[in-house]
């Protein structure tokens, strides 16, 4: 796991001034784009289509949030980690919650990989969901195969936080 400590965000205006955005971070919408910058910085990555990022192998790596515990001890262990297509109303949501009604779950995960996790070599995991300043920016990358070994039982398009977490082997503070 990689750890960079994040103050706040600011906006420096053309006289010098500078305006900060303390709720900024907060907001998924506001810090997507941010923080895949910021980890494509770290990891020596570049941004691409289709995914999320590519490394100079041409190999992807697809972002995913999730609440960090240390903010939000409460916060449900299971998260989605599959294509956004795969949930809700959205293009292949209800395909999916078909499958599973049915109690077929191959063909919900046959679905999910082709609407996703194919076409991904690395999932990059970041604790930007909801987040604050008061703990670091903390990122680890997974390889697609050890992802899909450890999808939720039930649904695959979740994975547990717990698990993902127990394949971390070292933490690296890079500011």
């Amino acid at each position: 796991m990689y750890e960079i400590r994040v103050d706040r965000l600011a906006l420096v205006l053309g006289d010098g001034s500078e305006r900060v955005f303390p709720d900024a971070l907060a907001s998924g919408r506001a810090n997507y784009m941010l923080f895949e910058a910021l980890v494509r910085d770290f990891a020596g990555l570049e941004k691409t289509t289709s995914s999320d990022h590519k490394d100079s192998q041409g190999r992807t790596y697809e972002q995913k949030a999730y609440e960090d515990p240390d903010l939000y001890p409460k916060s449900k262990d299971l998260f989605r980690c599959s294509s956004s297509s795969t949930f809700g109303a959205n293009n292949d949501g209800p395909k999916i919650k078909k499958f599973l009604e049915n109690n077929d779950y191959e063909g919900a995960l046959e679905l999910c990989k082709v609407k996703g996790y194919n076409k991904n070599d690395f999932y990059v995991f970041t604790n930007s969901g909801s987040f604050k300043t008061s703990i670091p920016f903390r990122y680890f990358i997974v390889p697609k195969d050890a992802l899909l070994a450890e999808l939720d039982s039930e649904d695959p398009r979740m994975i547990s936080k717990t698990t993902l977490f127990s394949m971390i082997q070292s933490k690296v503070v890079l500011v």
